[in-house]
């Protein structure tokens, strides 16, 4: 169950450039993710709900930021990163180290829903902090 989890989050936050989701594909990725639970708990026949929830919890803490819009997003990071890296010039910001949990306050995961979101406006922070190319 864990490693199904596990997976879960690692599709959403580092499947990939191959993917980007709209704010309104929330509806999708939370109805996903109450599949995935459903599974486990079979109508009642299977792991108890407890379990269940006490496995599922760091998929449910990320699960609103996927429904957070880029300039909240983005806010947060900033305040995150220079939090964190006080040392960096506040006009660019330093790239986060992977930590090895995910966290909505946790700037590398903010990143990565960043980098996530088919968005002109986190396509422009992006571009912009991180001196990728005009085209992508």
């Amino acid at each position: 169950m864990r490693a199904s989890f596990d997976g879960f989050l690692f599709v959403l936050l580092a499947g990939g450039p191959t993917h980007a989701f709209y704010l309104e594909d929330f509806i999708l990725i939370e109805e996903d993710f109450k599949f995935l639970t459903d599974l486990f708990w079979s109508n009642g026949d299977g792991l108890p709900s407890d379990l269940i929830d006490k496995f599922s919890t760091q998929v449910r803490s990320l699960l609103p930021l996927f429904r957070t819009d880029t300039e909240s997003l983005v806010e947060h990071f900033r305040v995150l990163t220079l939090e964190s890296y006080e040392s960096f010039a506040k006009s660019m910001l330093p790239r986060s180290p992977t930590s090895s949990q995910w966290s909505s306050d946790e700037p590398n995961t903010l990143l990565r829903v960043l980098c996530c979101q088919n968005d002109q406006a986190a396509m422009k922070f992006l571009k912009k902090n991180y001196n990728l190319p005009k085209k992508l």
